[in-house]
């Protein structure tokens, strides 16, 4: 289960200033380069991390502080693969492909609904949730139907994500 240790804005904010190096070293407490003097604990299985990632597609940037047990699938599999070893405030940039991120995009998970099932005032774009806490993108909106997408935005989206490992507490 992810854990939001910092509030959005300021999340956003930070990892909007790491990602376009607009942000120094300085402002996040650590170095581009992790120093050899620069000690700790390394990511194991069942090690807690913390992680600040920053996920980039073009027109998209999303980036968040998560918690996390290392092996407990909680993350993308291979994320869990590349940050084994790292230790706090290591850095990595990764690239996912769409497999490995998202999924591929489905047209199975489309679904054609009548137009009266969306709530008032509902709009190609708007993200909606169902009955069993499903989201699903309104792709498109005619007087009568509707259809909803219920791919994640980002499948079928190589993804480009950095990663800064903030804390690592071993079992």
């Amino acid at each position: 289960m992810k854990k939001h240790l910092l509030s959005v804005g300021l999340v956003m904010s930070l990892a909007y200033g790491w990602l376009t190096g607009s942000l120094g070293a300085e402002s996040l407490n650590a170095s581009a380069v992790v120093p050899s003097e620069v000690v700790g604990p390394q990511i194991v299985k069942g090690s807690k991390v913390t992680l600040l990632y920053v996920i980039s597609v073009p027109g998209y940037v999303d980036g968040d502080v998560s918690e996390f047990v290392q092996g407990e699938h909680e993350i993308f599999p291979a994320l869990e693969q590349v940050i084994v070893g790292m230790k706090p405030q290591e850095e990595k940039k990764v690239e996912l492909s769409a497999a490995e991120g998202f999924g591929v995009h489905d047209d199975r998970k489309k679904m054609n609904v009548p137009k009266t099932v969306l709530p008032p005032g509902a709009k190609k774009g708007d993200v909606l949730q169902n009955l069993n806490g499903d989201l699903a993108t309104v792709e498109h909106v005619t007087d009568t139907m509707a259809v909803l997408d219920y791919n994640h935005p980002l499948a079928g989206k190589p993804l480009m994500v950095r990663l800064k490992v903030l804390k690592v507490e071993n079992p």
